[in-house]
């Protein structure tokens, strides 16, 4: 009877744990070709890896729309637990576990060669005059160097801060700015989906480079399940599942090995 008990506590204790792992991911409206809504089913390449990586670490995944400056915030109110697309910084170490690589993010500077300056490095775009506008996202990091360069008083371009990637291509089509600083991927993506078609936009400089992550929040996810969610990301790493999610999507683009930072 006691071994009965045991067993039937065991089960329902099992039971608890998997069904107490909650994680809430927050995702941007629209950022192809890894974050991709269709009202409650959401798709892409980040979706589908944070999907595969919840059901491994035995955690069920809600994914919450939000965008990418209002998610960094609920982060911190331990509002949401996780986020897509993290580049590490100290500062940021003090939020968020950071587990994968997930994808090598290559931001790139995407407008009409035709009709802006020429650029052979990244120092050159301080030349050239207010009336260029450069789509950014806010929140977003773009690295040091440019950080540093668009904090000179002498920066050319002016900066226009947007709440989400969805808004990029509408607004270089309508004219309202003149080029956006946007991932490598999303260009493969408009090419390979047509959405580049009569258009001239093409890449002009690559401004930065550099791993991102899935950020974990510090104060919602204990150091245990952080290492148990980075010990599932690496069987799926060895396995070979998350190299196969990854083909589907950018078979050009290799998926990095794991290098969690916690």
């Amino acid at each position: 009877m006691h071994k009965v008990i045991t067993s039937t506590l065991l089960a329902c204790l099992l039971s608890f744990s998997a069904h107490s792992c909650q994680l809430r991911m927050g995702a941007d409206s629209y950022f192809p070709p890894h974050l991709i809504p269709g009202g409650n089913d959401w798709q892409g390449l980040s979706i589908e890896l944070a999907q595969v990586l919840a059901k491994e670490a035995g955690c069920e995944l809600t994914i919450l729309q939000s965008p990418w400056r209002r998610s960094l915030q609920l982060i911190t109110q331990g509002q949401l637990d996780m986020l897509s697309h993290l580049s590490f910084s100290e500062q940021r170490q003090q939020d968020f576990l950071f587990i994968g690589p997930h994808h090598l993010e290559t931001v790139v500077l995407i407008g009409d060669p035709q009709r802006l300056p020429a650029l052979q490095k990244l120092e050159q775009l301080a030349s050239w005059s207010k009336e260029f506008l450069v789509a950014i996202l806010n929140g977003a990091y773009y690295g040091e160097a440019f950080e540093q360069l668009s904090a000179r008083t002498d920066f050319g371009p002016t900066l226009v801060e947007i709440r989400s990637h969805e808004d990029k291509l509408a607004l270089l089509d309508s004219g309202r700015v003149d080029a956006v600083l946007e991932d490598q991927s999303t260009l493969y993506y408009w090419q390979q989906t047509g959405q580049m078609e009569h258009r001239s936009y093409q890449q002009l400089l690559v401004v930065y480079q550099n791993p991102v992550y899935f950020g974990f929040s510090r104060h919602t996810i204990s150091d245990e399940m952080a290492v148990q969610l980075d010990e599932a990301w690496q069987r799926l790493y060895q396995q070979g599942v998350l190299q196969q999610i990854r083909a589907r999507h950018l078979p050009e683009l290799p998926l990095p090995a794991p290098a969690a930072i916690f």
